[in-house]
């Protein structure tokens, strides 16, 4: 395991500014990641990998990646097979999700989260902390939340009505003119992801919203 995986987390300046909510944005700390799971049927679901990616404000830390495949130990329904490409012999000799879990809370302590329809990623890694006794309490930011904001407050167009209802990632990564590859693998999502929240900074930014107190009034999750 690369070392920077094996750190302590760290208590100092960056972790207390993702508690403030008027820390700027640019001095953050984010984590920007993705889940693929077994089925979106929240009741019985399971992970089935996670993927991250740190940022310092908008610097993207490429050295800084987390991605581990779990072993669900429950069979992968085909129809999800189609979409994440992890079939039961892949996960067969996957991470222990205990240990995944306890490693990805290490990497996201003092991190504002950021992700794509976040909300999904959050309720599975909630659900699956429980079983551990823990939990993710970090302050959380979802893209698509924030560009229906950036729509909303930029030029009118007569489509616009349509760009609202038109939230997934590869249509964010087209509008900020970003090359999508490899679509629902976990690390390739969150890196896409982080490169569309890149751009969305120095957008929100421009737009006047500069702590996350103001950006997680609209944007947060």
């Amino acid at each position: 395991m690369p070392d920077w995986l094996k750190r302590k987390p760290v208590l100092g300046e960056n972790a207390e500014l993702a508690q403030s909510k008027d820390a700027p944005l640019h001095s953050l700390r984010y984590v920007v990641f993705d889940t693929e799971l077994t089925s979106l049927d929240h009741r019985t679901n399971r992970l089935l990998s996670v993927g991250a990616i740190a940022m310092q404000g908008p610097s993207i830390h490429l050295g800084e990646q987390f991605y581990r495949v779990v072993n669900p130990q429950v069979s992968i329904p085909a129809e999800s097979i189609v979409i994440h490409k992890l079939r039961s012999e892949d996960v067969e000799g996957g991470e222990l999700l205990a240990k995944t879990l306890d490693d990805l809370r290490q990497f996201i302590a003092g991190a504002v989260l950021v992700g794509h329809f976040v909300d999904i990623d959050l309720k599975i890694l909630r659900k699956e902390m429980a079983e551990t006794g823990h939990t993710v309490d970090n302050p959380a930011v979802c893209t698509a939340r924030v560009h229906h904001w950036v729509l909303r407050h930029g030029l009118y167009s007569e489509d616009l009505h349509v760009q609202l209802e038109k939230l997934d990632l590869p249509t964010l990564a087209k509008f900020y003119n970003l090359d999508a590859q490899d679509a629902h693998h976990a690390l390739s999502d969150a890196f896409l992801t982080a490169r569309v929240w890149q751009k969305m900074l120095y957008t929100l930014q421009a737009k006047g919203i500069d702590n996350l107190r103001k950006l997680l009034k609209f944007g947060g999750a």
